[in-house]
């Protein structure tokens, strides 16, 4: 049989080598151009905070990030104190009814607790 064939009958194939094939690069050895550009340093922004435009934007950044989380943050405080007052007015009406008979009336709850916007709005299901 390697009489027919030749020399090259039983010579070893490239198939399953782990050689990297002419023009492709392995994963261990990126291509020139990759190499190149992480043997570069990272270099850093340069910032010059004496220019007043840079001043009023990383002022702008502070504020926009502190109100941004800032005012959600104290929204919700807000809402979930006012849930707690509200359930202890309840209760004390409650008490209220118990004992005379009568519940609290407008005038006394808001005494207590004035009412906000949402209290006064209609809600209505078109």
């Amino acid at each position: 049989m390697a009489a027919l064939l030749g020399r090259h009958a039983f010579a070893p194939c490239n198939v399953h080598s782990n050689a990297p094939r002419a023009g492709h690069h392995s994963a261990r050895h990126p291509a020139p151009a990759v190499q190149q550009r992480m043997r570069q340093r990272v270099r850093a922004i340069e910032l010059d905070f004496s220019d007043l435009d840079t001043q009023l934007s990383v002022a702008g950044v502070v504020l926009g990030v502190v109100l941004g989380l800032g005012a959600p943050i104290w929204y919700i405080n807000r809402t979930e104190r006012d849930e707690e007052r509200l359930e202890e007015l309840r209760a004390l009406n409650r008490a209220t009814f118990q004992e005379t008979g009568e519940y609290m009336s407008d005038d006394e709850i808001a005494k207590i607790r004035k009412p906000k916007w949402t209290d006064r709005r209609e809600f209505v299901d078109d």
